[in-house]
């Protein structure tokens, strides 16, 4: 067994070897040439993609900072609700709210199937008084987001350059073919008359 340095060394076609062919050597260079694409722009892949969604993210997180939760009283009682894939545990129900300026607004709010006429539900308001249907964005999920973004966007890196390596060695697998059989045909008569 060889030592590990000499295997690599092999792997990479930076061993010396006089029986590696010409095609060898570009695919030990192309090889090589991924590795390092990886090893240098993934990492400045990831940290751009995450700076650009954290950016966003920010921007959404205080964009939303003036959203305020409220108290609305359901109008009309939600007794089944059914969607495209089946019953539902969340629906939107006819509802009232009031706003900060004490008017009054009507509308849809987010309620549970089965909600009565006069439950109150505590949703969501944006700086015009619409009901957003989710609480607004925190630091902390946008860091969430940031941290899978990194991840996807390096594992997307490392797939595309490897589905390059292994297109690039069917390519060159076709060549080596190719060459294989036009040495045969000048090698294979040699053997045959030796009957």
């Amino acid at each position: 067994m060889r030592p590990l340095i000499w295997r690599i060394a092999g792997w990479l076609g930076m061993d010396g070897n006089p029986l590696r062919r010409r095609m060898d050597r570009i695919e030990s260079a192309v090889r090589v040439a991924l590795v390092l694409a990886f090893l240098v722009g993934g990492p400045l892949l990831a940290v751009s993609a995450g700076r650009l969604i954290d950016a966003s993210g920010l921007r959404q997180v205080t964009s939303e900072r003036a959203w305020r939760q409220e108290n609305a009283v359901v109008t009309r009682s939600v007794s089944t609700g059914h969607g495209p894939y089946g019953a539902m545990t969340q629906i939107w129900a006819p509802g009232r709210w009031r706003l900060a300026s004490g008017k009054i607004r009507t509308g849809f709010v987010p309620t549970m199937v089965g909600t009565q006429v006069g439950a109150v539900v505590s949703v969501w308001l944006d700086q015009a008084g619409r009901v957003t249907g989710r609480p607004p964005l925190t630091t902390g999920l946008v860091l969430l987001r940031v941290v899978i973004t990194e991840i996807c966007s390096l594992a997307a890196a490392g797939l595309g350059l490897l589905l390059v390596a292994v297109w690039v060695r069917w390519l060159l697998n076709r060549r080596r073919l190719a060459l294989w059989a036009i040495e045969w045909a000048m090698v294979g008569p040699r053997w045959t008359t030796r009957r």
